[in-house]
């Protein structure tokens, strides 16, 4: 149980990767990730510089946390 920890009355598993997710929570994410990546954009093609795709991860970090999808803080791949 190396990897587990009771919150909420509930035993979670910390060290679950993006892949163990369920099909719902992949979409979830990957659908904040895209607007939010979108709505930073100001000229389509080019990338963002990496402070700003650092704000966008946190932000995409703190509303996984706030719908209890548990999985360990690596970050994603953010491609446009």
């Amino acid at each position: 149980m190396k990897y587990h920890e009771y919150r909420n009355g509930h035993l979670i598993q910390t060290n679950k990767k993006f892949s163990a997710l369920t099909k719902k929570q992949k979409e979830h994410i990957g659908r904040d990730l895209r607007e939010r990546y979108i709505k930073r954009m100001k000229y389509p093609g080019v990338k963002l510089p990496p402070k700003k795709r650092e704000q966008i991860l946190d932000e995409v970090y703190e509303i996984i946390g706030k719908k209890d999808i548990w999985i360990r803080a690596t970050r994603f791949l953010i491609s446009a």
